[in-house]
């Protein structure tokens, strides 16, 4: 389903369950470095759950279907894309998640929730261009 298609409602799960993971995930990695092993659980559950969210207001199902074959690198072998942009926007989502990952694990190290998920958005909108450049889905 593409993000044109997607009715104001599902905009919003999607939006909601991104920041959902994003703030467990910033939130997880920082109490992990502290030793919080409770609050850890907690975050990863949320991040999880987040995603499941996001995921089912974008395309109605909680996971996709198995589309693996055992032949090669999967169902839709590696990057055959049928236009330029995609090309374009696979690498630049991955330049944006990779930034995240930077952006993230430099504020972990200090602590900082607020920067540290400004990394996990970085890192979790990177995958949803690149994954939109690849597949014509948002996830």
């Amino acid at each position: 389903m593409s993000s044109a298609s997607l009715p104001d409602r599902r905009h919003v799960g999607f939006l909601l369950g991104l920041a959902a993971t994003s703030l467990g995930l910033s939130s997880g990695f920082i109490w992990a470095s502290e030793g919080r092993a409770v609050r850890v659980v907690v975050a990863a559950s949320t991040a999880w759950f987040g995603y499941l969210a996001a995921h089912y207001a974008v395309t109605g199902r909680l996971l996709d279907s198995e589309s693996r074959s055992t032949d090669g690198f999967g169902g839709r072998e590696a990057l055959d894309l049928e236009a330029t942009w995609q090309y374009a926007a696979v690498v630049l989502g991955v330049c944006v998640l990779i930034a995240g990952m930077v952006i993230g694990a430099v504020y972990i190290n200090r602590g900082d929730h607020l920067r540290t998920n400004l990394g996990g958005a970085l890192f979790l909108g990177g995958y949803v261009i690149a994954h939109y450049g690849a597949t014509r889905e948002l996830l």
